[in-house]
């Protein structure tokens, strides 16, 4: 019970640094956990996530900065930094239209879970 009692605060705590305040608006920080393919290179996986920023986000309303981070060989995570919270979802509804964006998922396991707990990742990719 007191470990799951720590959990949730520091869930809390986590969740408090993603949010920031700015000319009175919330900044709205998007954590897309996932697993890539055993056969997908990093290499593989950075490019494709180039073209998704090159040719998708960069022209979302309200995009700030993405990040690209890796916790293992198989487990990754997109860090994407939004103006609001309605500028993240609007985008979420484009998101499957864009084929660079589906190129990327191709090299994505999403039968398989990723990110849960506390954990470490190191940075591969920022833009």
């Amino acid at each position: 019970m007191k470990a799951k009692k720590y959990q949730s605060l520091l869930t809390s705590i986590l969740l408090s640094l993603f949010s920031t305040t700015s000319n009175a608006q919330e900044m709205t920080v998007e954590w897309a956990p996932f697993v890539k393919h055993l056969a997908t290179t990093d290499q593989q996986l950075i490019s494709a996530a180039d073209q998704v920023n090159s040719e998708f986000l960069i022209k979302q309303q309200g995009f700030i900065k993405r990040e690209l981070v890796k916790k293992n060989e198989r487990e990754y995570a997109d860090i994407i930094y939004w103006q609001t919270k309605t500028d993240a979802l609007n985008a979420g509804e484009k998101v499957f239209t864009c084929i660079k964006c589906n190129e990327y998922f191709k090299y994505m396991n999403v039968k398989e879970k990723s990110g849960e707990g506390f954990s470490h990742y190191t940075i591969i990719k920022s833009w």
